[in-house]
């Protein structure tokens, strides 16, 4: 107890010297930290404006900490005492936006280890504001969506780079990344103009993975119900300036069972099996950071896309790579980033044959780079996006090869499917300039944003936002607002298969999203942490992508089409404490949204959405190394469905008990975990049953 006594006193604690490391300490401590050697560019900064600064680089979709070096003086430590506020010193690629402006929930590694979770879709799940709607388990396929928007509506980032799918936001969350490889999930709650080109319409989510600051090493094999087995392995290397991280996991299960299916929904479970492989590597090297990703997935869909057929098939395979460089000199930095994602998807209607399938090759490739320049006033900041969006299909898109295979078709061999040689495909690139001044002065913040945004499909279109905050005594109260417009996906164009038909003439939805919150955190030098918020928001939604039910058309009655208007409102609510190891954390978390909708056609899939989320998390020791986690969550969804037999019901709110209990020795930890505990029936999506109680058990080594 003697070492936890002096980590929580009140003396000062002074750091002669840093530079780009990862002094996570710093976030941790909730004291007060003085810095002993800054550079002489920031010493002059603040002594011209007198006290406050805000040191944080905006950056083509992410604001990044300055990089702080000591420089030599021979000025004595003690000739000035300076304040900087929020200055962070980490390594690892930054924040996607800073929390003076507005709400940022964020999860870290040691609470991920401590839930039982098997996907980033699992543990975005705990968190307020966001609706995540699974077909099978365990990452199989899920949906995720903010404050009563869509699955497409969202940006998705890993390290800071975009990774978000050109054709379909339900590929969004194919992440080639072991959760055993993550620091931390950042998710940014509503729009934001000068992310990605103003891309991120309803939010963002930021994967930020490990830099290990020495070597260490994770290996993991999970054995559980419905013959589930998971084995992963994590290495991390540092040799002077260099980071390494190597990571792999291989995933296995026969399915999963549910309780009280239907006949038709006992069917599909049979075919609920999933096997999943991700493999990722990053390299960080004096300012450049590279990273490279890949992900093996078949999923067996029994109802996934239909009723019709209850032995549905989805294969996927997804590679992902990134390189970003940064270099500060003076007053100035300079970002440069380049990326490539590609995206295989074979889709069977019934499993085994190509009949009724669908064959896309999807691949998005970008170029950055951007410019910043800090002042006595502030922060200058501008850059330019080029994206490419690219994909062959044997559905989406224009015929572009007239002789092209048509491989989904029976006697087809899959070793012959050539993807870039398929009938049709479409391109179309995308060109986002942005500006951005942030202002800092005595506890006042301010950033105004403006984006250009060319497509060589939809033309010429803006996005724009201002954010303001204000800290003071443990508390941050901020207010916002910001326009942002999302440009329709490939399937929103050219879907046209089943019962949907896709729109060639769709026009690029657009939003005006306003939000006002408050922070407060507290510490108790022997007492724990205290952390608060409270957000509040509203979304005036035009031209937005839907796709609605056309009675007259009784071979593809569901059509995409743009809604006239839907606005909506909400308020989220954080609270939670931590204090030592009997009582590692408590969180009550809750989420209301309300959609204020004017259709221009009934059967909208905005009549069914996520009204009210309630999420309790607790954490505690139990003896010695013994310890537990338990996560309740309650959900109450707007709408109605059809079942599997054709029946209209009403959406029913369900309460769920996710708990894991864990003993951790020196290097190991043994965990049994449960979710679902209470065997709830209940749907995401109408018609595909979810999972049931399911245990696992877990052991883990570290060294």
């Amino acid at each position: 107890m003697k070492s936890i006594r002096n980590f929580f006193s009140s003396s000062v604690l002074r750091f002669k010297h840093f530079s780009r490391k990862a002094y996570a300490v710093f976030a941790s401590m909730h004291r007060q930290v003085t810095i002993g050697r800054v550079c002489r560019a920031i010493c002059d900064k603040e002594l011209l404006k007198s006290g406050v600064a805000i040191l944080n680089a905006v950056v083509l979709g992410c604001i990044s900490p300055i990089t702080i070096w000591a420089e030599q003086s021979d000025v004595p430590d003690e000739v000035a005492d300076l304040t900087l506020q929020e200055v962070q010193v980490i390594s690892q690629q930054t924040e996607i936006y800073s929390q003076a402006y507005r709400l940022v929930s964020v999860i870290d590694r040691t609470s991920i280890a401590s839930l039982p979770v098997n996907s980033v879709s699992d543990i975005l799940a705990t968190l307020p504001g966001l609706d995540i709607r699974t077909r099978g388990t365990n990452g199989s396929q899920a949906d995720v969506s903010m404050r009563g928007g869509t699955f497409d509506q969202v940006l998705i980032c890993l390290n800071g780079i975009a990774v978000s799918d050109a054709q379909t936001g339900h590929y969004a969350l194919n992440l080639p990344v072991p959760l055993s490889s993550i620091e931390r999930i950042e998710v940014l709650q509503g729009a934001a103009a000068s992310l990605n080109g103003g891309s991120a319409f309803t939010g963002a989510i930021n994967i930020v993975t490990i830099q290990p600051q020495n070597d260490r090493y994770h290996t993991e094999l999970q054995l559980g119900m419905n013959k589930y087995g998971h084995v992963e392995f994590t290495g991390g290397w540092k040799r002077k300036d260099c980071h390494v991280v190597a990571s792999g996991n291989y995933s296995h299960a026969n399915g999963y069972y549910a309780p009280n299916p239907s006949e038709k929904e006992q069917t599909a479970l049979t075919n609920s099996d999933l096997n999943i492989v991700n493999l990722f590597s990053s390299v960080s090297y004096r300012g450049l950071d590279i990273q490279l990703g890949a992900q093996y997935k078949d999923a067996g869909a029994g109802m996934f896309y239909g009723f019709g057929s209850q032995d549905q098939f989805d294969a996927t395979r997804t590679a992902f790579g990134s390189a970003h460089y940064g270099h500060s000199w003076d007053n100035w930095s300079i970002e440069a980033q380049a990326s490539y994602r590609a995206n295989y998807d074979r889709y069977e209607w019934h499993r085994g044959q190509r009949l009724y399938g669908n064959f896309h090759f999807a691949q998005n490739s970008s170029a950055a780079l951007s410019a910043h320049y800090a002042s006595a006033i502030g922060k200058t900041s501008f850059g330019i996006h080029f994206r490419n969006e690219n994909i062959h299909s044997t559905n989406l898109g224009d015929t572009i090869n007239p002789n092209g295979q048509v491989p989904n078709i029976e006697g087809f061999k899959l070793a012959d499917v050539r993807v870039l040689n398929l009938v049709k495909g479409a391109n179309r690139y995308n060109i986002a300039y942005f500006a951005q001044q942030t202002f800092h002065t005595h506890g006042f913040s301010a950033s105004l944003a403006a984006s250009g945004i060319y497509n060589s499909y939809f033309g010429h279109h803006w996005t724009a936002g201002v954010d303001l905050g204000y800290s003071i005594d443990g508390w941050n109260i901020y207010a916002n607002a910001n326009r942002s417009v999302r440009m329709p996906t490939f399937t929103d164009l050219y879907y046209n298969a089943g019962n949907q038909l896709g729109d060639r003439n769709l026009r690029p939805e657009k939003a005006v999203t306003a939000s006002i919150g408050a922070a407060y955190q507290h510490h108790w030098d022997k007492a724990g942490t205290l952390n608060a918020q409270l957000d509040g928001f509203y979304r005036l939604g035009q031209d937005i992508i839907d796709w609605v039910y056309v009675a007259s058309d009784t071979k593809r009655p569901y059509h995409a089409a743009n809604q006239q208007r839907i606005n909506t409102l909400g308020v989220e609510a954080i609270i939670s404490y931590r204090w030592n190891h009997w009582l590692k954390l408590v969180q009550l978390s809750y989420g209301y949204t309300y959609l204020d909708l004017n259709l221009q056609e009934a059967q909208s899939r905005y009549l069914d959405y996520l009204r009210h989320k309630l999420v309790a998390r607790i954490e505690h020791g139990i003896y010695k190394g013994l310890g537990a986690s338990w996560t309740l969550t309650y959900r109450d969804r707007v709408g109605q469905y059809n079942n599997a037999q054709g029946d209209v019901q009403d959406f029913r709110p369900v309460v769920l008990l996710d708990g894991a209990i864990f003993y951790d020795f020196p290097q190991c930890r043994i965990m049994a975990s449960c979710t679902n505990m209470t065997n709830r029936h209940y749907y995401d999506y109408g018609g595909i049953l979810q999972p049931g109680a399911w245990f696992k058990l877990s052991l883990s080594y570290r060294l």
